[in-house]
């Protein structure tokens, strides 16, 4: 750690957010990861202190382990049911990895995945040779949300949706929803 401040200091993070947290531990019991490391820093808690620290430039934004545990994190909001205090993890964790996987700092992953979520023509085209699910808007009310990454590695997915509820339209067309984006910065 360094006493020294960093220029972004308080710049990260909504702080009406990142006050919410009062530290209760509510949140260990439901977090995947503290249950299988046990380690405070891979709890909700935990990583709400690091983010307090890189917001307040306490760390620096190269701390490797504030890097270990915005990739860490699964991102699945299980901790956001259990807590009194309401805070919302996702919204923070999505501001967090905005922030620290920018330019080189982003993970090589995220690049491929995010590199690939934006050529949604490769999806319909994959989507159409994996077959996944398709059926015209002939009257139907209601529509089947094809992910991108759904069409092209389960496409077996929407198949058995569409065979549950036949009365879904599938239109052909559709774009990323930006999910991918906003969870991974």
């Amino acid at each position: 750690m360094t006493s020294d401040k960093v220029p972004h200091a308080g710049s990260i993070f909504d702080p009406a957010l990142l006050s919410r947290c009062i530290s209760c531990g509510f949140c260990l019991p439901a977090c995947p990861t503290y249950a299988l490391t046990a380690d405070e820093a891979s709890s909700p808690r935990g990583r709400i202190n690091l983010m307090r620290a890189l917001d307040s430039g306490t760390l620096p934004p190269g701390d490797p382990t504030l890097a270990e545990q915005a990739s860490f994190c699964l991102g699945c909001r299980a901790c956001e049911p259990v807590c009194p205090a309401g805070v919302q993890y996702g919204e923070l964790l999505e501001q967090w990895r905005g922030f620290q996987w920018t330019g080189r700092r982003r993970p090589m992953a995220v690049r491929f995945l995010i590199f690939a979520a934006e050529r949604a023509w490769a999806h319909r085209i994959a989507g159409r040779l994996r077959r996944a699910a398709h059926a015209p808007a002939a009257g139907s009310q209601h529509s089947l949300m094809l992910g991108c990454f759904e069409r092209t590695l389960f496409p077996e997915v929407s198949r058995s949706a569409l065979a549950l509820a036949p009365e879904l339209a599938v239109p052909g067309n559709q774009g990323c929803c930006g999910a991918l984006h906003a969870h991974n910065g």
